[in-house]
């Protein structure tokens, strides 16, 4: 089904060495802005240089003018929408050289991943209750949104268990999972039982996506066939993926999407018509709190990892 896999994956895309390292952080926005990068705004992937000569590439996430609309107190008022097929949203995002060694303490945990994270309320929340149990990794396309969240960490006392990364799912995902994979295989204290391409993903949800309404749109929702393909790679039989969305047509294609591939994953729910009741981790998004309070369902589902290797490489 697809026909390049892992090899390779994440030698193409940009990454820092520590002395010139690009991240979600204030620190390193704010040393750009004061290195003088004055990058475009369009599309194209920009390289400006650092002290030092050394080259590094400027995306949206990593763009100085983050850091100075940080600076006002409104900054953080975010379009609800973007669209993730603008070219601009179609680079690869600069990670530390290090990363996850950098920014994981215990590399011998699951992983729990959350695709579109938002302002990080939910992880952080999770992560703050169940800290031993996961290494905690959200994804968010919004850059000022991916900021914010970074930014929350620390304040929740967090650092070396939650990590946000500002990127594009659908273009960086198997990159990350590489990368997770690779260091989790180094690890020290790595679990023997976890073998192969599996990084020891153990949960997934994807909460409260863009709906996309418009049909010509529909081509801009999180969940494709590359990315449930992505998933089936790197899941261990057993781990979960949870779904929900307060738009029933938006469950139910996203749900779709994964029953397409029901060799790698298995619905909670035989009938189309039924759904979960109850958020399984029992810990609401902010988005999810806004729903309920007004009296407006939300639709859920699970799947669960079959036992069956996947085998993308057609």
């Amino acid at each position: 089904r697809r026909s390049n896999r892992i090899c390779g994956v994440a030698a193409l895309a940009p990454r820092l060495s520590k002395t010139s390292r690009i991240s979600l952080t204030s620190t390193s926005f704010s040393s750009a802005v004061e290195n003088g990068s004055t990058p475009s705004s369009s599309g194209e992937q920009i390289k400006e240089k650092e002290k030092g000569g050394s080259e590094i590439s400027v995306t949206p996430w990593n763009h100085p003018s983050i850091a100075e609309r940080a600076k006002n107190p409104h900054a953080f008022r975010s379009r609800q929408h973007v669209n993730p097929l603008a070219s601009k949203f179609q680079q690869h995002t600069v990670l530390p050289e290090d990363w996850p060694r950098d920014v994981f303490d215990d590399l011998s945990k699951p992983l729990f991943l959350d695709i579109g994270c938002s302002r990080g309320g939910f992880l952080l929340d999770i992560a703050s209750q169940r800290p031993g149990d996961y290494n905690y990794l959200g994804l968010e396309i919004r850059p000022i949104i991916a900021f914010q969240a970074q930014q929350r960490v620390p304040k929740h006392n967090l650092v070396g268990r939650v990590d946000f990364v500002g990127c594009n799912a659908n273009v960086d995902l198997e990159r990350l999972l590489t990368l997770y994979t690779e260091a989790n295989n180094n690890s020290n204290n790595h679990n023997a039982s976890v073998e192969g391409d599996t990084c020891n993903l153990k949960m997934v949800c994807i909460q409260f996506p863009d709906p996309h309404f418009k049909s010509r749109h529909a081509k801009r929702r999180v969940v494709t066939p590359e990315l449930v393909e992505t998933l089936a790679q790197f899941m261990p039989p057993g781990a979960t993926v949870f779904l929900q969305s307060d738009v029933q047509p938006v469950l139910d294609e996203m749900r779709r999407q994964f029953r397409e591939y029901n060799e790698y994953f298995e619905d909670a729910n035989e009938s189309l018509s039924d759904y979960v009741e109850e958020n399984i981790f029992g810990i609401p998004t902010e988005r999810e709190l806004s729903v309920l309070e007004r009296g407006l369902p939300v639709f859920r589902t699970t799947f669960t990892r079959t036992t069956r290797t996947a085998d993308l490489s057609s």
